[in-house]
């Protein structure tokens, strides 16, 4: 059982039964106490190895103090998730090894909330199995990862003389981070080292970054092609380990573990890797800086490690490693306009896009440059929330949940290869789930723009034109202003209220003495319960002038919810597969002279995010919507705005 997945009948029930409770459990059952063993393809340089190991101790003899003395005063740095295979892996390795590094800097990037909970025993574990050295563990902080932040992040929370940086896919063979050591011992302060890397299979990786994939027409292959394979051909062996030196410049070393003097890595106050970088294509930049600035950089054939993965970068998708490998080039060319600029990327959906314009409103306005990139059919309408901010159009569809995923990977490729773009790039679709690490969208988007997360979104004002205003006029006059909102219909049906879960609105908020009219696009179907529809696809700033001469605004999580919250409206906020925690955003607006009441889910399974029901196939809908009656009732008697305080704030 204990290396055994989940089935999915079995974690149908236990995401019913408690909320994310399944994704821990698989990892938990995933991560055994005995280490993985490593493949029978590395375990093919042991014999080479052990004989380049004997030739060094034969050609330098070093006092074994001094080396434990300097292996004393080492970390290493290593990046790792739920299962934690890596770092087993690493811990099995250094137990054979003949010196104790004085540190283990663990940073872990398993997104889960509360943090720090799923690595908990192998830390316990690990510290049995190498009782001499210190581990210490650091929770990556932020939603999305990005390789450089989390090097920066170990790389910080160590003060250790010598450093080891072992990344996240690499793992050292027999006597790795010994004769890292003596080769840093031969070499001097003023050298770094690095080790020798195979593939999985065992096959001999090129030490270095291949001229070619630095030559000047590689540049444009990328700003017109899908992908970037040029790179993955330099995990291809080219030659024979035996045939290796014992010792030689590495010059511009590809990904491994590397390191030295910690003085030597990187000033005190300078970052380590450049954070503009995603993927550990970073490793890359880092060695021709040091390379063009006269470092030594060594490779010792005596130390090596294999890396748990055949592709040399860890991007997770082809636009990363243009992104990355363009800004590697651009650098050095000198070829980027404004490399300050902040490129958000947030092609769709609304909500999402008031939101990416409201943060990029208050990134401006604290001095930061930033471009939005939204869909081509949502660039006129974003502008309106905006005046002044630069949105440029990505030529691709207003996608719909199901096309939401590729349509991303398409609009972040599109940014990277325009001529003009910064590496600067900003997200506001979360690579991993909100539900996960307990963060919300709001704070996501700030993170991305480097603003504090409890940053406040100014309530912009949407002004309406003498048209916009008369139309407003005609659309009430049919109704009156008695009127309560609700925008019933989100993304997909489990956005949706239910029918039986509207029909209970319509009954309280006509006991209350008001109407209920839905609202929505111009496709949006009709709902039951309501006293009639605006369902016409207006632009922002005639929906404000609608919204705020009615008494309150229902809704879902949908672009209307955060457009209430804009506006300062009293609302009432239903959720059923996705969660308030994650999408209610209100909080974060400056202005709350408005009481919103928020009916959260009332099933274990959410969230869930999921487009089908998981805990019951059979409904087409959430059973996760629920009416309070009592509170609504309260808020439908206290709360809603009255004729004579028309939102007096927004207008």
């Amino acid at each position: 059982m204990a290396s055994q997945y989940i089935t999915r009948d079995m974690k149908r029930l236990v995401k019913w039964v408690a909320p994310r409770l399944a994704s821990r459990l698989s990892a938990a059952l995933r991560a055994t106490s005995v280490p993985q063993a490593r493949p029978s393809g590395p375990r093919l340089l042991d014999e080479a190895l052990s004989v380049a190991q004997r030739k060094f101790d034969e050609t330098h003899a070093l006092a074994a103090e001094q080396v434990a003395n300097v292996a004393k005063n080492s970390a290493v740095v290593i990046v790792c998730e739920a299962p934690f295979d890596n770092v087993s892996l690493l811990v099995e390795e250094l137990i054979s090894e003949k010196v104790t590094l004085g540190e283990i800097v663990v940073v872990d990037a398993t997104a889960e909330e509360p943090r720090l909970v799923a690595i908990r025993d192998h830390i316990a574990a690990w510290r049995r199995m190498l009782p001499l050295t210190r581990f210490t563990v650091v929770p990556y902080s932020r939603q999305e990862f990005r390789f450089p932040h989390a090097i920066e992040q170990g790389w910080r929370a160590t003060k250790h003389r010598y450093v080891w940086i072992a990344g996240r896919y690499f793992v050292p063979l027999p006597g790795c981070f010994e004769y890292l050591v003596k080769t840093q011992i031969v070499e001097g302060e003023n050298a770094l080292v690095v080790a020798h890397v195979c593939n999985p299979d065992g096959t001999l990786r090129a030490g270095q970054v291949d001229s070619a994939a630095l030559a000047s027409d590689v540049r444009a292959k990328m700003l017109s092609g899908e992908s970037f394979d040029l790179l993955n051909n330099l995990a291809r062996p080219s030659h024979a380990f035996d045939s290796e030196p014992d010792l030689q410049q590495a010059g511009a070393f590809l990904p491994g573990i590397f390191g030295g003097p910690a003085s030597m890595l990187a000033a005190p106050s300078a970052t380590l890797l450049d954070d503009c970088f995603i993927t550990n294509a970073a490793v890359v930049d880092f060695a021709l800086t040091r390379q063009a600035a006269g470092i030594s950089v060594v490779r010792a054939k005596a130390a090596a490690a294999w890396s748990t993965r055949t592709e040399v970068l860890d991007a997770a998708a082809p636009w990363e490693v243009i992104h990355d490998w363009r800004w590697l080039l651009d650098k050095r060319a000198e070829t980027v306009g404004d490399s300050e600029r902040i490129e958000l990327v947030c092609p769709f959906h609304r909500g999402d896009v008031v939101l990416s314009m409201l943060v990029a409103l208050e990134a401006v306005a604290r001095g930061k440059k930033i471009r939005v990139h939204v869909a081509t059919g949502l660039v006129e309408w974003a502008k309106q929330f905006g005046a002044g901010i630069d949105v440029e159009a990505v030529p691709v569809p207003v996608a719909s949940a199901e096309e939401t995923y590729p349509q991303l990977l398409a609009s972040y490729l599109h940014v990277s290869q325009r001529s003009d773009a910064s590496p600067r790039i900003a997200r506001c679709h979360p690579s991993r789930g909100l539900s996960e690490t307990g963060q919300n969208l709001v704070e996501y988007i700030l993170e991305e723009v480097g603003l504090p997360t409890d940053t406040l979104l100014p309530n912009s004002r949407l002004r309406a034109s003498a048209d916009e205003q008369r139309v407003a006029e005609q659309v009430l006059q049919q109704f009156g202003r008695n009127v309560v909102f609700v925008h019933p219909l989100g993304g997909w049906s489990l956005k949706s209220i239910p029918a039986h879960v509207m029909l209970e609105l319509a009954e309280l908020v006509h006991e209350a003495g008001y109407k209920l009219i839905q609202i929505g696009g111009a496709s949006d179907r009709r709902v039951d319960g309501c006293d009639g529809a605006i369902l016409q696809n207006f632009m922002p700033s005639q929906w404000s002038e609608i919204l705020t001469n009615g008494r309150a605004l229902v809704g879902v999580d949908s672009w209307t919810a955060h457009f209430g919250a804009l506006l300062d409206l009293p609302q009432v906020c239903l959720y059923g597969s996705t969660h308030p925690k994650h999408v209610y955003t209100k909080p974060w607006f400056a202005k709350q002279s408005s009481e919103c009441l928020v009916l959260a889910p009332i099933v274990n399974c959410s969230p869930c995010n999921s487009l089908t029901c998981i805990s019951f196939p059979e409904r087409n809908y959430c059973t996760g919507y629920a009416i309070d009656r009592e509170a609504l009732r309260d808020f439908l008697a206290n709360k809603v705005a009255r004729p004579d305080d028309k939102n007096s704030s927004t207008h």
